[in-house]
């Protein structure tokens, strides 16, 4: 399969085991067999299980993912992976909702982990979502989306 590049190069992709594929909506894992670099905008990569044309051909044009913690960026990028696993998070009008998990996702759209008494969410990353982070006192203040916490 050619993998065409758009927010990074092929030397920043530090986890090269596998990526995420999207497939009717759904992102799917793919193993990597081969990882080559064709050029500077472009990879071929040779997934497990995918033998056949037929195969190949369903994933064809498909967008494909990488976790933010397979991305290494340069100073130029954007800043290193700050964690905030374990911190308290909580919404400023319903106050306590959980514990801060991984920040995963996309990079260009992370979604951090929060579970609280066997319930997980996935919440945006985003400004205006994340109000502050509190490292000292563990905790991050959320102006989360009316309902998110309801689903």
């Amino acid at each position: 399969m050619l993998l065409r590049l758009r927010n990074f190069k092929p030397e920043e992709i530090k986890n090269r085991d596998s990526v995420f594929v999207e497939v009717d909506g759904l992102l799917v894992p793919f193993f990597i067999e081969e990882f080559k670099t064709a050029t500077t905008e472009t990879l071929i990569l040779k997934f497990e299980d995918i033998d056949t044309e037929p195969d190949a051909r369903s994933i064809s044009g498909s967008d494909v993912y990488l976790a933010p913690h397979q991305v290494k960026r340069s100073k130029k990028g954007l800043p290193k992976k700050m964690s905030v696993t374990g911190y308290r998070v909580v919404d400023k009008k319903l106050g306590y909702i959980g514990v801060a998990g991984e920040l995963t996702g996309l990079s260009t759209n992370p979604l951090l982990e929060i579970s609280h008494e066997g319930r997980n969410w996935l919440l945006p990353a985003h400004e205006d979502i994340i109000l502050e982070i509190n490292d000292h006192g563990k905790e991050i203040l959320i102006a989360a989306p009316e309902g998110l916490f309801e689903l």
